[in-house]
């Protein structure tokens, strides 16, 4: 959970999310400048869905160079191969 954090922190401060002050959680006595956390928990969904999207443009390119199977691919996410196209196939 700590990499997921930092690495939304990292992703705040490239979408220059708005920051406010708040308390420091190691040391009430300190006030630091953060994202907002609604703000932040709105980007986080959004990134969400970005990441979704570029695991099925990866899994695409997996199976187009690598010649992985479906059943591989399902494997890899511990699920069957016809949950894996349902949710990697290319949409039109």
């Amino acid at each position: 959970m700590s990499a997921a954090r930092k690495a939304l922190a990292a992703a705040a401060r490239e979408l220059e999310v708005p920051r406010g002050r708040y308390p420091d959680p190691t040391d009430p006595g300190r006030v630091t400048t953060q994202p907002k956390p609604l703000d932040l928990a709105v980007t986080a969904l959004a990134l969400r869905g970005a990441l979704e999207l570029l695991a099925t443009d990866l899994v695409e390119q997996a199976r187009t160079v690598d010649g992985v199977t479906w059943e591989q691919v399902g494997e890899q996410f511990g699920t069957s191969m016809q949950s894996a196209h349902a949710r990697f196939r290319r949409r039109s």
